[in-house]
């Protein structure tokens, strides 16, 4: 696995250009910046199939090992790479696998990239396998660690966009509706949207409800793909 990871490593020098860098800075603010070597996505996305070819005969926690590294890069490549991998492993999941999943969102994630790219392409599907694993996600509302917050709401964006779990989905919004973190609020907003893509007329009654308290950055984001008449609607003050 060493050799393997050092050759990831080298891969991603070779293909460094400093242009991504510049370019990926537009999308974030102050420290949000995440740790990065300036590779394009696309090359990316090819180094992780072809090391997901080489590990798909290990043990599945030696892979989970090995994506572990990855994370504790703190680079994005690397964590994008790892997502990469662990999504190819959905069909092998277990609900105890998210303790890596839950590890590396608390410890190893730095910026909103990181925490989506993990929410979406690996707890998500896990959470739409295992429902009693939604639970857990209740207890990452009250971290101190933002993107813990954050990814209560992200981690239901998978299954919210299939119909699954309204009622969590509600719960949670519930849970971060005071939150003052803007990124908060914003994948809060972002749950709710995809949730209204099945169940529309809850989602905008779970608005009208609240929208006197919801920050007015989840609301804008929460009926992004609502009709106009019901957008105004929820935007009058």
């Amino acid at each position: 696995m060493k050799e393997l990871l050092s050759d990831v490593r080298q891969t991603l020098q070779d293909y460094v250009d400093p242009h991504n860098i510049i370019t990926s800075s537009r999308f974030f603010k102050g420290d949000e910046q995440p740790k990065e070597y300036g590779v394009a996505k696309d090359i990316l996305t090819k180094v992780g199939k072809e090391l997901f070819k080489d590990l798909k005969s290990s043990p599945k926690e030696e892979i989970y090992g090995l994506c572990n590294e990855l994370w504790k890069s703190l680079y994005f490549e690397e964590a994008y790479i790892a997502c990469i991998i662990t999504k190819k492993l959905n069909r092998q999941y277990e609900a105890e696998d998210m303790k890596w999943f839950s590890v590396w969102l608390n410890e190893f994630v730095r910026s909103w990239a990181d925490c989506d790219t993990l929410c979406c392409s690996t707890i998500g599907p896990l959470l739409s396998q295992f429902p009693d694993e939604v639970e857990k996600l209740k207890s990452w509302t009250t971290s101190t660690n933002r993107w813990m917050r954050r990814g209560a709401a992200v981690s239901l964006i998978v299954p919210a966009k299939k119909g699954l779990y309204l009622a969590e989905v509600f719960e949670i919004a519930e849970l971060l509706m005071h939150d003052q973190d803007d990124l908060v609020q914003k994948g809060n907003g972002w749950m709710l949207k995809e949730a209204s893509r099945v169940h529309q007329e809850k989602v905008f009654d779970f608005v009208m409800k609240y929208k006197e308290v919801m920050p007015r950055t989840t609301l804008r984001y929460a009926i992004e793909k609502m009709p106009l008449h019901l957008k105004a609607e929820a935007m009058k003050r």
